[in-house]
């Protein structure tokens, strides 16, 4: 197609994959203000800047699926780590924590930790007024939120282990319906952590029936993604079939050796569920190793309940300690080893601002370093920091990795925070995933072990988000859609991040266009913060 009208910007001479999964092409790429007006040969079309990219490719911009920038995006509004790696668009809000719910009271406590290190802070009631915030301050990447439903649980109920009552429950449903109606795209839920794990399935049905009004999706972070996978992914099945909501389960993976392969049986319940018509997809990050907070991943549940305080003040109690590290060993007989084989030499410190020295060490090293055994090191520390740090476990299978990326409606998701890294987010050991990510997935399994072709890399990154999100207009290239563009090196495009030194942008990424404006070309940031907020108001 030829354009008759002058462009803002060509792209003249790439191989174009348009995201769908088909075969690039040489063709060229017409933009004006924001929008991919023409596509074809071009090369004597009128335009106010022509740029020559032969030899490179160029794909729509990367939708990341799985993020929780909604964390930094008020105190790092560029997501410098986002769009170098290729994202120019990023759902929030994963995993049921939703900074956009929370408000200025007690019980947000840790969230406000979170935020004033950067001089942040929670000044907004409600949702509408966060994206508004969003709005006003600006943000790099498109903004894509998601409601929480462990955000939504403190607010009304703080960290009770109870069923709602009535009035609590209409309360949730109301609040929940005013993010809804404010343009939230669904409801995430992390029913590993408290108080959202608190909740039974009928909770979340009753939840998720809000959601369906507005032709949203439920999003959730599994009660267990280990020992009781299987039994978590069948949860999740019931709550989606219950509500009659479409069903993402984010970040999906086996954890532990043992339950290494527990992914086929998921991967044929979800075929089934499809089958019967019930909408499954799930998403990925492909490293071995997750991150959580180290209280997550190691205290019983009663021991989780409560403030930060009240978590410190039970730790601290020698008859609740014997109680938890008991209760600790009994679940897992392994965390006795103190060799070199020993599951803590798997577990790495990662962001603790309170003990800057310990990140990236493991605990195996730190507990023998103080003279202590691996658990009652890790109670103390918790007690000290308010449970104010997180780890990193490498506990993931490399058949499970491939498995879960095989299949087709598996979407690509950091789980990450957009960073940068100077300022204060550059001290923090966080995980390579928010700088590598998608730039890993062309290295590490298209290029070296050829799981996927390119072109299907690039629709679990585009056009399969979007459509599982039900973004118009985005994730692919062709006339009417926003610009929203990758230009990369196909040979050399890969994850420069390692756990040891995460913050390093990815390599191959040589041009970002967001909303056809360029965001990053060469190792250039325009802070022009092209990105947007993405309401999504569709009442049934």
């Amino acid at each position: 197609m030829i354009a008759t009208e002058p462009m803002s910007l060509i792209l003249q001479g790439a191989m174009v994959l348009d995201g769908t999964g088909t075969a690039a092409q040489r063709v060229d790429i017409g933009i004006l203000d924001d929008r991919i007006t023409a596509i074809g040969d071009l090369s004597h079309t009128t335009t106010n800047r022509r740029i020559l990219v032969e030899g490179l490719h160029i794909s729509p911009g990367f939708i990341d699926i799985h993020t929780h920038s909604d964390i930094s995006v008020l105190y790092h509004p560029q997501q410098m780590s986002a769009i170098a790696m290729g994202v120019t668009t990023q759902v929030v809000g994963n995993c049921g924590l939703a900074l956009g719910l929370a408000v200025n009271s007690t019980r947000f406590e840790f969230e406000k930790r979170w935020l004033a290190p950067h001089g942040a802070r929670i000044n907004w009631n409600s949702f509408d007024e966060h994206l508004s915030r969003v709005e006003s301050e600006g943000t790099g990447t498109n903004y894509v939120p998601l409601a929480g439903h462990g955000t939504l649980r403190k607010r009304v109920m703080g960290q009770d282990n109870r069923p709602p009552d009535n009035a609590e429950m209409n309360e949730m449903r109301s609040i929940l319906e005013g993010a809804m109606e404010a343009g939230a795209w669904g409801l995430s839920s992390g029913l590993e952590y408290t108080p959202g794990g608190y909740a039974q399935p009928e909770e979340l049905i009753e939840l998720c029936s809000v959601v369906k009004k507005f032709s949203g999706i439920y999003a959730t972070h599994l009660r267990n993604e280990g020992d009781t996978l299987v039994e978590s992914v069948e949860e999740a099945l019931k709550v989606a079939r219950g509500a009659g909501v479409p069903l993402q389960l984010s970040h999906h993976k086996a954890e532990g050796d043992h339950n290494w392969g527990k992914t086929a049986v998921t991967l044929e319940m979800v075929e089934e569920a499809r089958s019967k018509g019930l909408d499954v997809q799930m998403d990925q990050y492909p490293y071995n190793a997750f991150m959580t907070a180290l209280s997550v991943q190691t205290l019983p549940w009663y021991a989780q309940s409560g403030t930060p305080e009240e978590v410190a003040a039970r730790l601290n109690d020698p008859a609740e300690r014997k109680r938890i590290t008991d209760d600790m060993l009994a679940a897992h007989p392994d965390w006795a080893d103190t060799s070199e084989n020993s599951h803590w030499n798997r577990v790495q410190i990662g962001v603790c601002r309170g003990r800057p020295e310990m990140q990236g060490k493991t605990v195996l090293e730190l507990a023998a370093r103080a003279g202590k055994l691996p658990v009652d090191w890790v109670i103390d520390t918790l007690a000290e920091t308010g449970g104010y740090v997180s780890a990193v476990n490498f506990a993931m299978g490399p058949g499970d990795i491939e498995r879960v990326l095989k299949f087709p409606f598996t979407s690509v998701g950091s789980d990450g925070v957009g960073a940068r890294p100077d300022g204060p987010s550059g001290k923090d050991l966080v995980h390579p995933r928010a700088y590598g990510t998608f730039p890993r997935v062309f290295k590490e399994y298209v290029r070296k072990h050829k799981i996927l072709t390119e072109e299907e890399a690039v629709r679990r990154m585009t056009s399969l988000p979007a459509a599982r999100m039900g973004i118009a207009d985005r994730g692919v290239v062709r006339p009417g859609a926003f610009a929203d563009l990758v230009v990369y090196d196909p040979d050399t495009i890969g994850d420069t991040a390692t756990f040891d030194a995460p913050h390093q942008f990815a390599e191959g990424i040589k041009m970002v266009v967001i909303n056809g404006t360029i965001a990053f070309e060469g190792d250039t940031f325009n802070e022009s913060l092209a990105g947007r907020v993405l309401r999504h108001i569709t009442a049934s």
